[in-house]
């Protein structure tokens, strides 16, 4: 089974592959993974592992070093671990400008509650760390079209078609999948490129050791809760 996850605005998007393609909504990852239970390996578009006072993540400047110059933007900075805990942006802001000497965007604060609810549960789930890994879907993409870049944005529709024709070259009947999905949950507030999204990063789970296990490192390797730093590829 190989996992990939994106956030909506009122839960989780999920593509399972395993006997077949899926996408299924979760409210909270808690429910999400007593739904899936053990697979071999899910990766998140999400921050996986979070700067502190001693502990530096700058994984995001690297990551934006790979990817062409009209995607760089779509790296957001993540927060630092205090200041994700914050009530609300202007504090935010002030913590992380004290713990790491930068700013946040406002795009950053506004996932902030799922970065928390992600760090939460690699904290108190320790298997997990094994499992879920960070990657960035638009990366992906990239990937998935041999490395050349994507041209349209994927809020158009020119970029909704750029996107799931590369999915269709890298999985049979996906196409299918996808529109299915788009009117099963039509109701819900998850987008269609939060489900593209999802699938390119199960893709690449499936087909992350045959394309040579592929990570973004940085030292330190770790956050001081013994989260890696850590993208996947």
């Amino acid at each position: 089974m190989f996992v990939g996850i994106d956030g909506y605005i009122d839960g989780w998007c999920c593509c399972i592959i395993h006997d077949g393609v899926r996408i299924e909504l979760h409210k909270n990852l808690t429910t999400l993974f007593e739904n899936i239970g053990i697979n071999n390996l899910t990766l998140i578009d999400m921050p996986v592992g979070l700067s502190s006072k001693n502990f530096e993540r700058f994984i995001d400047f690297k990551l934006r070093t790979y990817l062409p110059k009209n995607k760089k933007s779509s790296v957001f900075t993540a927060p630092c671990r205090e200041a994700v805990l914050s009530n609300d942006y202007n504090s935010a802001k002030k913590t992380n400008q004290i713990i790491t000497n930068r700013s946040i965007s406002i795009q950053s604060w506004n996932i902030s509650k799922k970065i928390k609810e992600l760090d939460g549960f690699l904290i108190s789930q320790k298997k997990n760390k094994l499992t879920i890994k960070e990657s960035h879907p638009e990366f992906c993409f990239v990937n998935l079209n041999n490395n050349n870049p994507l041209i349209h944005s994927k809020k158009t529709n020119e970029g909704y078609n750029e996107r799931l024709s590369i999915l269709i070259r890298n999985s049979e009947g996906i196409e299918m999948v996808v529109k299915k999905s788009i009117e099963k949950f039509k109701k819900e507030k998850v987008k269609k490129d939060d489900i593209l999204d999802s699938i390119v990063l199960a893709l690449t789970s499936k087909y992350w050791q045959k394309n040579g296990s592929r990570t973004i490192t940085q030292i330190p390797e770790k956050d001081e809760m013994g989260i890696p730093f850590e993208i996947y590829y």
